[in-house]
């Protein structure tokens, strides 16, 4: 997975289980910066997203844990 793929994967997976606006754009801040703080971004993505994840997504998230963690 590259950065871009990356960055693209993080904005999707904020994009649908992120309801709360501000808190999505402040999560597209983190995913525009030159160093991604990728656990930060999963966390909060853990933290303030929906509770229930897709499978495909969930190993998404696996493989971007696997990558960049």
């Amino acid at each position: 997975m590259t950065e871009d793929e990356l960055r693209k994967n993080l904005r999707y997976l904020t994009d649908k289980y992120v309801v709360d606006k501000n808190k999505k754009d402040e999560m597209y801040n983190y995913i525009d910066r030159d160093d991604v703080p990728v656990k930060g971004v999963l966390a909060d993505l853990n933290t303030f997203g929906l509770k229930i994840i897709s499978q495909d997504d969930g190993d998404l998230i696996s493989t971007i844990y696997f990558y960049y963690c």
